[in-house]
C-alpha cells in the first residue's frame, strides 16, 4: 500500500529556521569585527547555502553550510566570449595580488581565534565548527563569473555569478553556483503553487527511511543530489492538490525516465548532475534510489 497520507504531510515540513540563521550572523561577526585578520573584510559576502538556504532541510538536520565569499577579487571563465570581447576584458583587469591562499589562511587563523582551536577542523572542502549545539561547514571561496558577454561598459557586461575554491588534500578546483540554485529553485517552487520545496522535504524523509531500513546507504544518494533530481521532474507533477498522487506520480516520472538520467541538469542550470567528477552523481546509485522509493512505495 501506499506511504498514508498523514506521513507524508508530515515529511513535508520544515526544519530548524531560526538557529542557522542565527549561527550564520555569528560566524558573520568574527570574521568581520575588528579583530578579524581578513584583510578585506568589507568585500565578504556571507550567506547560508545548501538546504537551510533553500528551505529543503527537515527535521534532524545539524550540518549549516554557510559560504564565505570574498568579492576583493574573482576567478572567471570568459571561454564563450568572442576575440573583441575577450581583447577588452584582458584591458579592464590585471592580474590580483590577493591570492586563494591568503584568503583562506586569514579565515582559519580567525575562525581559530574566535572559536577556539580545538572547535575548528580544517576538512578538504570545508572548514567545520562544532558550536556544541549546530556543526557549521564554512566554505571560504572568491567570487566566480561566467561570462556570457563583455563590453566597454557595465551595462555590456553579463556574466552568471558563482564560487570557486580549492580543495584542501588534492588542491583541485571546485566551482559551484549557489545563488543560481536558490534563485532556479525558487522560481521552479512558485511555478509549481509552492508544492516543489515540500515534495523535496518528502523525498530527503523518503531517503532518510531508506537508510534506516538498509535498504541503501547514505552514500547512494546524498541530499543534494536528490534536491537536483527533482529539479529535472516537470513542473506539472509537483501542482496536485493530492499530497498522495503528488508523490506518486514524481516516483513514477522517475521510473519512467531513469534511463535518461545522462540528460539531466542540476537546478543551479550549469551542470549536469551525472558524470565521472567527484561532485557529480553516478547513474547506477541513482537508479538503485529510484527502485528503492518504489518498494518504500509499494511495501509500506
Amino acid at each position: 500500500m501506499a506511504i498514508p497520507a498523514s506521513i507524508l504531510e508530515i515529511w513535508s515540513n520544515q526544519g530548524a529556521i531560526k538557529t542557522p540563521k542565527s549561527l550564520r550572523e555569528k560566524i558573520e561577526n568574527k570574521l568581520t569585527n575588528s579583530q578579524s585578520k581578513i584583510q578585506y573584510k568589507n568585500t565578504l559576502d556571507i550567506y547560508l547555502q545548501g538546504s537551510y538556504r533553500n528551505s529543503t532541510n527537515i527535521y534532524g538536520n545539524s550540518d549549516v553550510d554557510i559560504v564565505v565569499q570574498s568579492d576583493s577579487t574573482f576567478f572567471s571563465d570568459i571561454s564563450e566570449l568572442d576575440a573583441y570581447e575577450t581583447a577588452i576584458y584582458k584591458r579592464a583587469f590585471s592580474e590580483a595580488t590577493y591570492t586563494w591562499k591568503d584568503f583562506k589562511k586569514e579565515v582559519i587563523e580567525t575562525l581559530e581565534e574566535s572559536f577556539g582551536e580545538k572547535n575548528v577542523e580544517v576538512g578538504n572542502k570545508s572548514i567545520k565548527i562544532d558550536d556544541g549545539s549546530y556543526e557549521a561547514d564554512v566554505v571560504p571561496c572568491f567570487e566566480y563569473r561566467k561570462y556570457i558577454s563583455f563590453g566597454e561598459n557595465d551595462d555590456e557586461r553579463e556574466y552568471i555569478p558563482g564560487i570557486k575554491f580549492y580543495t584542501t588534500n588534492e588542491n583541485r578546483t571546485v566551482i559551484n553556483y549557489p545563488k543560481e540554485h536558490y534563485s532556479k529553485g525558487s522560481s521552479k517552487n512558485q511555478r509549481a503553487s509552492m508544492k516543489y520545496k515540500p515534495t523535496i522535504r518528502i523525498f530527503k524523509n523518503m531517503k532518510k527511511k531508506l537508510i534506516e531500513k538498509g535498504m541503501i546507504n547514505k552514500e547512494q544518494a546524498p541530499s543534494y543530489f536528490v534536491e537536483n533530481l527533482l529539479y529535472n521532474v516537470p513542473d506539472k507533477y509537483f501542482d496536485d492538490t493530492s499530497i498522495t498522487s503528488r508523490v506518486y506520480q514524481v516516483i513514477k516520472w522517475l521510473q519512467e525516465n531513469r534511463y535518461s538520467l545522462s540528460q539531466f541538469i542540476c537546478q543551479n542550470e550549469q551542470v549536469y548532475l551525472f558524470g565521472y567528477s567527484q561532485e557529480q552523481w553516478k547513474e547506477v546509485d541513482a537508479r538503485e534510489f529510484i527502485n528503492q522509493l518504489i518498494a518504500l512505495w509499494n511495501e509500506w
